[in-house]
């Protein structure tokens, strides 16, 4: 169950992500991070916190609901 959690996070954080024309490195830059964790978060090796969550939503305009 957690691991599909994580694949649907890491699959709609890459799609949010390139619907806004943003690589890894410009979206990483955005929020202070590297682009390698981008791509772990992408390829749902690891996940953001909960209030980097927050802001990533809130910068796609969308709802954590």
């Amino acid at each position: 169950m957690e691991k599909d959690i994580n694949k649907i996070i890491s699959t709609n954080l890459t799609k949010l992500r390139k619907q806004k024309k943003l690589t890894q490195l410009e979206l990483a830059n955005k929020f202070n991070f590297s682009d390698k964790t981008i791509s772990k978060w992408e390829s749902a090796e690891s996940l953001p916190n909960i209030e980097v969550l927050c802001k990533l939503a809130e910068f796609y305009g969308l709802t954590l609901n």
